[in-house]
């Protein structure tokens, strides 16, 4: 069971880290959208390409956030109904 267990931990985030990874995600893309709300009239087409890659990168990260969330969570379910029998 212990190399299940391990194997299941090496495809999620580590728990610890979800919450400021988020943060930081969080933070970027309010940087963007200020430097965007400040500068509209001088954005060019280098860097809206900037923009838009930032945004992806920070999409997926938070995707992959939230399926390690979800898989923490079940694993925490799946333990307490082990330990509940």
């Amino acid at each position: 069971m212990n190399i299940k267990n391990e194997e299941q931990k090496g495809s999620a985030l580590p728990k610890a880290w979800i919450v400021p990874i988020r943060l930081g995600i969080y933070s970027v893309l309010a940087a963007c959208s200020a430097y965007i709300y400040f500068n509209v009239g001088d954005l060019g087409i280098t860097h809206y390409l900037v923009i838009i890659s930032i945004v992806a990168v920070a999409a997926m990260a938070l995707f992959d956030c939230k399926v390690s969330d979800a898989h923490w969570k079940k694993m925490e379910k799946s333990s307490e109904s082990v330990d509940g029998k």
